[in-house]
């Protein structure tokens, strides 16, 4: 397992203590399915716009194992 900060298009800001929905911490096993997580809870709960909820980014952060190619660990 991986993860993964994803970055959308808007969303950035929060508003009267809510959280801010444009970027996201996932943990998963692809960059895909990292986005994929993100944009279906969005989808469900219709949040944002459309455009808001595009794909900017996505960067790997850790990943899990013994000798990871990350800077970083991830323990699960």
């Amino acid at each position: 397992m991986k993860l993964y900060k994803v970055t959308l298009k808007g969303m950035h800001s929060s508003s009267g203590g809510s959280c801010c929905n444009g970027i996201a911490y996932v943990i998963s096993e692809s960059m895909d399915e990292a986005y994929g997580k993100v944009k279906k809870y969005l989808d469900e709960k219709n949040w944002g716009f459309f455009p808001d909820r595009e794909l900017r980014s996505v960067e790997l952060i850790a990943a899990e194992g013994e000798y990871p190619k990350t800077e970083y660990r991830l323990y699960l």
